[in-house]
Parts: C-alpha cells; sequence; structure tokens
C-alpha cells in the first residue's frame, strides 16, 4: 500500500512535470513564429521598398529648452528624426545636430518635419546650456525641440525605446573633461501614420568618423521619399 501512493506520487509529478515541459516548448515554439513572422514581414517590407516599422514609440511629454511643455511622437503624419547627446561635449552634438539637419535638408519644400535633440544628461543640460548651444549654432527654426527634464525619466525612455543606453565613459577613458559619455551616433526616423495608434521607428542611421563604422545615412532619403509618397499624402 505504501509502494502503490509513492507510485502514485511519483506519477503525479512526472505527470506535472511532463505538462509544464509541454506548455514551455508551446511558448517556446509560439515565440519563434511570432518572430519569424515578424522578420519574413520586415524581409518583405525591404523588398517592397517600405521602410520597416521596427518598434513602437510611446508619445513622450517633457520639458523642453524653451521652458515649454514639449509632447512628441503624439501627431500624426510628422517625420521625427532623433538623436540623443550631451551638449556640454559640443563636438559631439554639434555632429549629431548637424546630421539631423542634413537629413531634413534633403527635402526642403516638405514642412512636415520636427527635429529632435534628447539630452543624455539633464542635470547638466539646463534649458538655458542648451538654448546657448541652439543659439550658437543655428539650431533655432521652430522644427527643433531639444529635451531636458528628469533624468532617470528621459534616460528610461530612450533606452527602452530607442536602445540609447546613455552610458557614462569610466575616466580612464575620457579624452577631455567634457568627454562624459560614449558616442551616440545613430539618428532614428519616427512616423506615426493616419490610422496607428502609436507611432514607429521606421529607420536607423548612421554616420561613422572612424575606420570601420557603419555609414548608412544616405538611406534616410529612400525611408522618407517612401513615406511621404506612400504613407504622407
Amino acid at each position: 500500500m505504501h509502494q502503490s501512493k509513492l507510485q502514485k506520487s511519483v506519477n503525479g509529478i512526472m505527470n506535472y512535470t511532463t505538462k509544464t515541459v509541454c506548455i514551455l516548448i508551446a511558448i517556446m515554439l509560439s515565440g519563434i513564429v511570432v518572430y519569424y513572422s515578424w522578420i519574413k514581414t520586415v524581409q518583405r517590407q525591404l523588398v517592397e521598398g517600405k521602410p520597416p516599422m521596427l518598434r513602437p514609440v510611446d508619445r513622450f511629454r517633457s520639458d523642453g529648452y524653451k521652458g515649454k511643455q514639449v509632447e512628441l511622437f503624439d501627431e500624426d503624419n510628422v517625420l521625427y528624426l532623433v538623436g540623443y547627446f550631451y551638449a556640454g561635449d559640443e563636438n559631439e552634438a554639434l555632429a549629431v545636430c548637424q546630421r539631423i539637419q542634413k537629413i531634413r535638408n534633403t527635402f526642403p519644400e516638405e514642412e512636415r518635419f520636427l527635429l529632435v535633440g534628447f539630452s543624455m544628461d539633464p542635470q547638466l543640460d539646463s534649458a538655458e546650456a542648451l538654448t546657448k548651444f541652439a543659439s550658437k549654432y543655428g539650431f533655432t527654426s521652430d522644427e527643433w525641440s531639444f529635451i531636458t527634464g528628469d533624468r532617470d525619466r528621459v534616460r528610461k525612455f530612450m533606452n527602452k525605446f530607442f536602445r540609447y543606453p546613455g552610458h557614462k565613459k569610466p575616466d580612464k577613458y575620457r579624452e577631455t573633461d567634457s568627454d562624459l559619455y560614449a558616442r551616440e551616433l545613430r539618428i532614428s526616423l519616427v512616423h506615426k501614420g493616419q490610422n496607428d495608434e502609436r507611432a514607429f521607428i521606421r529607420g536607423v542611421y548612421w554616420e561613422g568618423i572612424r575606420k570601420g563604422e557603419i555609414r548608412n545615412d544616405e538611406s534616410s532619403k529612400q525611408d522618407i521619399e517612401f513615406i511621404l509618397q506612400n504613407e504622407m499624402k
């Protein structure tokens, strides 16, 4: 009788384990199917010339450098070009903003652009510091927004949706006193279609300044042209 109870317990454990394993396998397989389907969709979109909908982006509200609240990624049919920098390192910040402006200037007749610079360190990049930087280098049109505010909130948002970590450099790797953060050379294109509930990242562009780094800023022209001609009529 004791052996019978023991056998039942063993069988029960085995059945539970088998069910658990089957559930885990089913979850893994469904994940693979979803991922494979997403890859196929992206591949099909690339073949068709349509820039893929890489990741959704939540709307974001924060302090702008002009002292007014700024709300981003909520308007339909606006092309957002987004960069991430620390304005205290003027060379790096200038390089990012000039690239954003260069991509935007490819379409001089198009008015539906917003150019966005998120600060890696809003505590140091105060509204006054960002205003000084923007004025010094001529980034003063109404299309520009420089985002400051709560440092942790900005960093969490940029890391979650744009995969921009904003890592501080260890002291031994800093070339100057203002060289606080690892370089972030990516520019992201964000668009929210008229029928979309959320905005999506539609392109990510690099223009490396060192040997071996990726350079694909020119592909932004094709992506923007497609969206303008097919999704923003």
